[in-house]
């Protein structure tokens, strides 16, 4: 029996990566010792693979569950720490406000009967050691709780700096530094209602320390740099939520742990892991020996059979065929063939037969051919021009659809701005009562109809041209981290699971237009998915980058495929479920991409699931520089007391804008078109901090020439311009272009009441000379694209 021709069994490994031996005995020798050598080391392989993988995930998952535990003992330790500030600004609040001390303080002969004994119980307060003491308007003492020694006693540092809060006249509190110990050292202003102005103070000091009770933890301020930690040690950060006499200190709790060490987990994992292994790999050799010689038995009767024909020619011998494997179809091919030597003769006598009517019969066909196609010249010259008036037609069509859309989201825009802004000053002045709940429900389905007017602004943005593309360097991986840590949960809870594979890649792109086009791929494969998974990877091939969305959903019949992306259209949402979304992702996806330059598709099939691929040409785009950092909101000013002039010619919104801003402390003057707001403003002491104009006003008018207005009024007058903003309830594109093209600050409605807060904080940030924030910021939706 001769060996195996080794040319026909090619080695996974090239020879010249391996030693000759090695070479040898993989290329030679009976295929069963082969096969088993061959399957021990891909089991050797399997088997580091598999070791190092459950090293990797079960060191991750130690370090997330110690991180996890001590970012619940913070959130603890956080908790005690509020109820302690809350319990005592509580208490010195009740003290300062009560009449029968009021009358004791000026009564010497009260003062000394039960004021002293009584101010004297108060050495602590919840176990926490407080000095009091109460003075009068001129900050002089008038009876304090007994400490007037030590280390909590009352320093004339800390008078000094009680009589400056007196002058100012409302609580105070801060943080000092006394013999290397930190103290909390708050005053409360003694004002009755006999006068409503300050009688005097009460004065308390607490030790900062006394305020923790984790010993592992501190209690860090605004104006205190946290102390650097150790190489091996981790902590976590808790703000805390103080009351507002306290707030102004940004005290926050800090809990430092020791890291977790993998070691432990070696001393067990690894030797169970190795005689795992072991045993695993003796196995292996032994049965793919065995399994070896059982599969090569036909190969060596095959062998036999075929030296036999060589010797003694072909007599009618036949392969002998066992089972249905590979082994079984060559034996069987083995019989074809002999089969075929015997039938060659008489198929050539066939084929000159066949080779006549062959003939006869294509001379008919190309008669039959030049009349057909003749046919098909004039039907394509009718479908041409068919195709050239549906094409007018559906542009028409389209054009009508644009108008309607944005006349009828500027109409729903204008009530559903007022039941915001109603629905905000309503829920702030009800505070806890029990209505408020109703207040919630209301919100919520408000919010459901902003996300779609919000959606129906981004197509007409798109449509708009206004989306200007910001490209820079951008790391895939990232983005694609980001989702999986977002969407992971979320498909966990609807029992499937959610994974991206990791990537290195960087490309330049829009970061914030990419990452929408995918999340809204995304949302998409979560929506129709509701088995199986889902996968998020990208590939390289011919000068592109595929990133590609697997899953295993519903899937889409091929006559839907490509009407997907078209607005408002949804295959399985008969009955305009908001749950399933509202048909509008998909068509912002296609503009996204289409703005960009990339090119999106799909396959699909029904009830197995479907894949739609991004392809992005490589490289892209070059990059633009950077834009400069925003200020942060710690440089932000805090919110004040200042004038908001309000033009809308709309009632019911300017009632609820009005009443939102004055509910948050400001003055707001209202007017309904650009001569009313002149005319208020000549009897206004002094000119407004900001203004917030409709873009549609009466007659034609708009928000901007009200702007230019009170702007050209306020120069005349030698006063600078205010902050100005333009609302905006149109999504026509036309529209939008001319707002954008004005240089203000662009909203779109409904607006909410944070957005509103917001702007009053940036009409004090946004002085003259300065540059106007972008357009959208604040958005109550960071999904809406960027003007």
């Amino acid at each position: 029996m001769t060996g195996p021709d080794p040319h026909r069994f090619p080695s996974a490994i090239p020879p010249s990566a391996i030693p000759s031996a090695t070479q040898r005995m993989l290329t030679s020798g009976r295929l069963a010792r082969r096969f088993a050598l061959v399957s021990l080391m891909l089991g050797v392989l399997i088997a580091i693979l598999i070791g190092a993988s459950l090293y990797v995930v079960s060191s991750r998952h130690l370090a997330r569950q110690h991180l996890a535990n001590v970012e619940a003992n913070a959130s603890l330790a956080a908790r005690q720490t509020e109820g302690l500030l809350d319990t005592l600004v509580t208490t010195m609040r009740d003290l300062a406000g009560n009449s029968v001390l009021a009358t004791a303080l000026v009564d010497s002969a009260g003062k000394e009967t039960y004021l002293v004994p009584f101010l004297g119980s108060f050495n602590h307060i919840a176990s926490v050691p407080v000095a009091i003491l109460f003075t009068d308007f001129e900050g002089e003492r008038i009876a304090d709780n007994g400490r007037r020694s030590g280390t909590l006693s009352m320093v004339p540092a800390d008078m000094t700096w009680l009589r400056a809060a007196i002058a100012a006249g409302k609580p105070a509190a801060t943080v000092i530094r006394q013999d290397d110990t930190e103290y909390l050292l708050a005053a409360e202003m003694l004002i009755y209602s006999r006068t409503r102005s300050p009688e005097g103070a009460l004065l308390y000091k607490v030790p900062l320390d006394s305020l923790v009770l984790h010993p592992e933890a501190d209690l860090l301020h605004a104006s205190e740099e946290p102390p650097p930690l150790a190489p091996d040690m981790i902590a976590v950060t808790v703000p805390l939520t103080v009351p507002d006499r306290l707030s102004a200190l940004g005290l926050q709790l800090r809990l430092k742990a020791p890291g977790t060490r993998a070691a432990t987990l070696l001393s067990w994992m690894l030797p169970a892991y190795g005689l795992v292994a072991a045993a695993a790999l003796l196995a292996i050799y032994i049965g793919s020996r065995a399994v070896g010689t059982h599969m090569t038995r036909s190969l060596r009767e095959l062998e036999r059979l075929a030296g036999a024909i060589a010797t003694d020619g072909f007599t009618g011998q036949r392969a002998q065929v066992r089972g249905n494997d590979e082994v079984s179809a060559l034996a069987r091919g083995f019989n074809a063939m002999l089969d075929h030597i015997a039938a060659i003769q008489r198929e050539r006598e066939m084929r000159a037969a066949e080779e006549i009517t062959i003939q006869r019969t294509l001379a008919e066909r190309a008669e039959q051919a030049r009349a057909e196609a003749e046919s098909a010249r004039n039907e394509e010259e009718r479908s041409r021009q068919e195709a050239v008036m549906a094409l007018m037609v559906a542009e028409r069509a389209n054009a009508a659809k644009t108008h309607f859309l944005a006349a009828a989201s500027h109409d729903l825009r204008q009530p559903v701005q007022s039941l915001v802004l109603l629905t905000s000053a309503l829920a702030l002045r009800l505070g806890d009562h029990p209505a408020s709940a109703l207040v919630g429900s209301i919100e919520a389905s408000m919010d459901a109809l902003c996300r779609l007017l919000d959606a129906i602004l981004d197509i007409s943005k798109l449509d708009a041209g206004t989306v200007s593309p910001n490209v820079q360097t951008v790391s895939l991986g990232a983005i694609f981290a980001r989702l999986e840590e977002e969407y992971r949960l979320r498909a966990a809870e609807k029992g499937i699971a959610f994974r991206s594979v990791p990537t290195g890649v960087t490309l330049t792109a829009d970061p914030a237009l990419l990452e929408r086009i995918i999340r809204n791929l995304v949302e998409n494969a979560l929506r129709y998915t509701d088995r199986g998974r889902i996968l998020l990877g990208c590939r390289h091939g011919r000068g592109r980058l595929r990133i590609q969305i697997f899953d295993t959903g519903i899937g889409i019949p091929p006559e839907h495929l490509e009407r997907i992306f078209h607005e408002f259209y949804q295959i399985s949402n008969p009955t305009r479920d908001r749950g399933k979304g509202l048909g509008l992702g998909l068509a912002i996806v296609d503009r996204l991409a289409r703005l960009l330059g990339y090119r999106v598709h799909v396959a699909s099939r029904p009830n197995r699931g479907s894949c739609f691929t991004l392809e992005i040409p490589m490289p892209a785009l070059p990059p633009k520089p950077a834009a400069p950092a925003a200020e942060t909101a710690a440089d932000a000013p805090q919110p004040g007391r200042g004038i908001a002039l309000v033009i809308d010619d709309d009632p019911l919104v300017r009632e609820g804008l009005t009443l939102l801003i004055e509910d948050l402390g400001w003055r707001a003057i209202a007017a309904d078109s650009a001569g009313h707001a002149l005319h208020l403003l000549r009897d206004q002491p002094r000119p407004p901090d900001l203004v917030i104009a409709d873009y549609r006003l009466e007659a034609g008018a708009t928000g901007l020439q009200a702007i230019h207005a009170v702007e050209a009024a306020l120069t005349e007058q030698g006063q600078a311009s205010p902050l100005s903003v333009v609302l905006t309830g149109d999504t026509a594109p036309e529209r939008i272009a001319d707002a954008q093209a004005s240089g203000y600050r662009i909203l779109h409605k409904p607006i909410a009441a944070k957005e509103v807060a917001q702007l009053l904080s940036d009409a004090l940030l946004d002085g003259p000379g300065r540059d106007p924030a972008p357009e959208g910021a604040g958005r109550r939706n960071p999904a809406i694209l960027p003007g």
